[in-house]
């Protein structure tokens, strides 16, 4: 059922023709900057939509989940399955450990 919840974060990806995305793109535009998942279709070609980034971030930054996973997926090279399987087994070693904290 976590699986379920997490993947469905993954399959909420909007493919936009470029018809469409011409005509919204402002709309768009925000979208991806909140962290939507974005792509557009030109054929069989297709491009995301995502902010630039504007700055390296040092190690004491935190990252949003969502940008943090999307810079874990782009430097990896991972698939939607594969970070899927990954929040997995962070969320079980996180509750596994919480469960054995003293209450």
């Amino acid at each position: 059922m976590a699986k379920a919840r997490i993947w469905s974060k993954f399959s909420r990806m909007k493919t936009l023709t470029v018809e469409e995305a011409t005509h919204g793109l402002g709309q768009w535009v925000e979208l991806a900057l909140a962290g939507e998942q974005i792509q557009i279709r030109n054929g069989s070609g297709v491009v995301e939509l995502r902010p630039a980034p504007t700055a390296q971030t040092t190690a004491n930054e935190t990252l949003p989940p969502r940008e943090a996973l999307r810079l874990l997926q782009e430097g990896a090279r991972m698939t939607p399955e594969q970070a899927d399987g990954y929040l997995g087994e962070l969320r079980e070693e996180r509750l596994a450990a919480e469960s054995r904290r003293p209450a």
